[in-house]
């Protein structure tokens, strides 16, 4: 079941609800005041070794010194 963001209509909240794909549209009350949550689109990190995932970071190795 996939993992969806949502933002809160009313304060502004946000959070996190597993979901089927087929319910992400559906209406959902925010945990904090109840008011409506909307879906936003979210993005997602992932780690690495490659040099080309995090340039000018002092973590990455470039292979010189």
């Amino acid at each position: 079941m996939p993992l969806y963001e949502y933002k809160c209509e009313k304060c502004e909240e946000l959070f996190f609800e597993l979901r089927p794909s087929s319910d992400r549209e559906e209406q959902i009350a925010c945990p904090e005041c109840g008011g409506e949550g909307k879906i936003v689109f979210s993005t997602f990190a992932s780690g690495g070794s490659s040099t080309d995932s995090c340039p000018d970071r002092g973590s990455c190795s470039s292979g010189s010194t």
